[in-house]
């Protein structure tokens, strides 16, 4: 079972504890700890999904005692919550490198479809990476922790989206970026119960035939 579950104080408890956990990681060892937390249960994320984030695992991983992870967080949804937003930046940030490198050129139908496909997939992107993004939207719709999480990397992304589609000489409104956005999510997670096809591969093709109605060329 996922490990998404609120932990209860007593009212001074939770003041205390919250209060303890900020003094703690204010320090410069404090902020270190946690970010070696962060990062271990990122990279636990990222091999086997948010069930493999526990407290255990994650002290282990990161080479610390175990008692360190209530420590320095309230509760585990909290360092999954935290765990998550780090992996997405890492993706976003992967996505906003590709999208500037990406040259200023009017492009066909066929060259924006893989523009698009390289730039928010990506060809070095792993099943693993992937897998971790569509896990962590689809547990949002359960969990508020994620769903801020989601909110600002979809905000990201469509950020990114207006960019490519400028550069390569296409106009683009809000609303047809956000179904190219729902149009590629889908074409990725056909993909990823497949061997035969890439996820980059998948998003192209599924582009090819609505890029030129969403996003016309100026």
């Amino acid at each position: 079972m996922y490990g998404f579950g609120q932990k209860q104080y007593g009212p001074t408890d939770a003041f205390g504890s919250m209060n303890h956990m900020m003094t703690s990681a204010a320090t410069p060892k404090g902020a270190r700890r946690r970010s070696r937390l962060i990062e271990a249960a990122g990279e636990l994320l990222l091999e086997g999904g948010f069930d493999a984030v526990r407290h255990r695992a994650v002290a282990e991983r990161a080479q610390l005692p175990l008692a360190s992870t209530t420590y320095y967080f309230e509760s585990l949804d909290d360092l999954m919550a935290e765990a998550a937003a780090s992996v997405c930046e890492h993706d976003e940030a992967a996505i906003t490198e590709r999208a500037k490198a990406l040259p200023r050129r009017r492009r066909g139908t066929n060259a924006t479809a893989t523009a698009l496909a390289e730039v928010f997939v990506g060809a070095d992107t792993t099943i693993k990476q992937l897998s971790a993004r569509y896990e962590m939207i689809a547990l949002s719709a359960r969990y508020p922790q994620l769903r801020e999480v989601v909110t600002r990397r979809w905000r990201s992304l469509s950020t990114c989206h207006m960019d490519v589609l400028s550069k390569s000489g296409r106009i683009a409104d809000p609303a047809h970026v956000a179904q190219l956005i729902g149009i590629e999510d889908g074409a990725i997670v056909g993909a990823l119960g497949q061997t035969a096809i890439r996820p980059v591969d998948a998003v192209h093709d599924a582009l090819l035939d609505v890029v030129d109605v969403l996003a016309p060329r100026e």
